[in-house]
């Protein structure tokens, strides 16, 4: 993996992806973010989950997620029906933010924070590089001060089938 100061985010699975979820790893020093991709179909009838993947932003410190919805969107969403997409077409499908649809859009994505106060802290604290990510999505923002990178492919699509096959983790 090479150094995250130098990541191309843009070029990767994490780019203008659907982050399906996100969290500490159970044992709790890790953070991952679990990455769906969409691709257009070879024969060009619309579009299937090409891959499921794992960010695993490996010695993380700190994790923080803020709303990146608007504070007006937020007063029309607040309702329930917005947490699950049946309930919201069910109301007739009202104006607002839809958290039922139970991912967030990863775009314009992720990105190394330069010169990161916060990780140059860490890195004084820990004697170790510690580096600052900022992943931007439609729905919140999330920021890791963390040390390295590790991605794992988890599912393969198919696109004939539409199947997303679980891989063997290793």
């Amino acid at each position: 993996m090479p150094d995250l100061r130098d990541y191309e985010w843009g070029s990767g699975p994490l780019f203008d992806s659907a982050i399906i979820g996100h969290g500490f790893a159970p044992y709790m020093r890790d953070y991952d973010v679990i990455v769906e991709v969409p691709a257009a179909k070879p024969d060009g009838t619309g579009s299937y989950i090409e891959g499921r993947y794992r960010y695993r932003f490996t010695h993380c410190v700190a994790a923080a997620a803020e709303t990146a919805v608007p504070s007006k969107t937020w007063t029309r969403s607040w309702a329930d029906e917005f947490t699950s997409y049946a309930a919201w077409e069910a109301a007739g499908s009202p104006d607002g933010f839809v958290w039922g649809v139970e991912w967030a859009d990863a775009y314009p994505g992720a990105s190394t924070v330069i010169d990161s106060a916060r990780a140059a802290e860490w890195s004084h604290r820990l004697g170790r590089a510690m580096h600052e990510v900022e992943i931007e999505t439609n729905a919140y923002t999330l920021r890791l001060i963390c040390h390295d990178l590790q991605i794992e492919q988890l599912a393969v699509g198919d696109p004939t089938t539409g199947d997303l096959r679980d891989l063997d983790a290793t």
